[in-house]
């Protein structure tokens, strides 16, 4: 795998790059969940539209379109984008209403809109993207697809620009489902838990991280992507055993996806020990978790990190794992 990311639209708990917000403010918070901070999209979405948006969409939209404009693109060839939960807040509208109505006289609308290829469309008709358009759908692994996807696509496509995006949203009913099956804590927690991950749950988190990818890099700042291993398995020393043999090289840092949840801690401090590196450190702190937290991990890098250097990305979200080896040029 050879692929160059160039540029990163981010809109996440930690902050945005829309407003200018470079996301290194130290977090401060004490919570069960971090929701997205929103910039102002008016500038970026006609207001009409925008009025028929869900916060998906909207996020969806503006990173994919920040991400373009840093890039110094208007359009580009194809898109791929990775989502577990889609539009969670019209899939709500929508079941809503047909309770209330007892399914009938139901606007189409909310239904449309639920669907979890929304985003890209929206993305594709606002910058006339004509071609390649695909959505995965897998769960804690779904923006890893979209990225190899991107792989696929331009072996056969070596010139295009394909825009590759994670998006997922929380909601007040998806946060008490996620809290119930102790995929989020029912506690308030601070960044230092984190470190501590001695928690039942994580601090939950949502976002919208898009990136133009290419085969080639288009400025000196860039993050290639030399490979990605991704696997699932319920069973930790499994886990532990796969990331070990894609660990095994030097590097110069490591990035981990470690959270405040303590099921994860065993896999997180084995990975640890068996570094070929004593600089370590952790992303969900300042984004929460969620299915595609590692998008936000390779934003923050491309977007905050001003040393050239060789580095793993760690990912796990409950049975899903994700390594990543880079290589980040500034």
């Amino acid at each position: 795998m050879e692929l160059y990311i160039n540029s990163v639209g981010i809109i996440s708990g930690a902050g945005n790059n829309v407003d200018g917000n470079t996301l290194i403010e130290s977090p401060n918070y004490n919570t069960t969940h971090l929701l997205s901070v929103e910039p102002d999209y008016k500038p970026h979405i006609p207001v009409m539209q925008l009025r028929r948006m869900s916060k998906a969409v909207r996020m969806g939209v503006v990173a994919a379109k920040a991400a373009m404009q840093r890039a110094g693109r208007e359009q580009v060839d194809a898109l791929s984008v990775g989502t577990a939960y889609g539009c969670l807040q019209d899939t709500e509208r929508f079941l809503d209403k047909m309770v209330e109505q007892e399914e009938q006289m139901l606007t189409p609308t909310s239904f449309i809109q639920s669907t979890h290829n929304t985003v890209s469309g929206q993305i594709a008709l606002l910058t006339k993207c004509n071609g390649h358009n695909l959505t995965y759908v897998h769960r804690g692994h779904s923006f890893e697809h979209a990225m190899i996807n991107a792989q696929l696509y331009l072996n056969n496509n070596p010139d295009d620009c394909i825009l590759v995006g994670g998006i997922d949203e929380l909601t007040d009913n998806s946060l008490k489902v996620l809290q119930r099956g102790e995929v989020i804590t029912n506690n308030n927690l601070t960044p230092t838990a984190v470190e501590h991950a001695n928690n039942i749950g994580a601090v939950g988190g949502e976002g919208a991280v898009f990136f133009t990818v290419t085969s080639k890099p288009l400025s000196k700042k860039y993050i290639k992507v030399t490979a990605v291993d991704v696997f699932t398995t319920g069973d930790v020393d499994t886990a532990i055993k796969k990331t070990k043999q894609f660990t095994s090289g030097s590097t110069d840092s490591v990035l981990l996806g470690q959270s405040a949840d303590k099921k994860s801690a065993a896999y997180y401090n084995a990975v640890k020990d068996n570094l070929d590196t004593s600089s370590v450190s952790f992303f969900k702190h300042l984004c929460g978790e969620y299915p595609v937290g590692s998008s936000f991990a390779l934003g923050m890098l491309l977007e905050t990190v001003s040393e050239s250097q060789k580095l793993y990305l760690i990912n796990n979200f409950e049975n899903y794992y994700s390594n990543w080896e880079l290589e980040l040029a500034v």
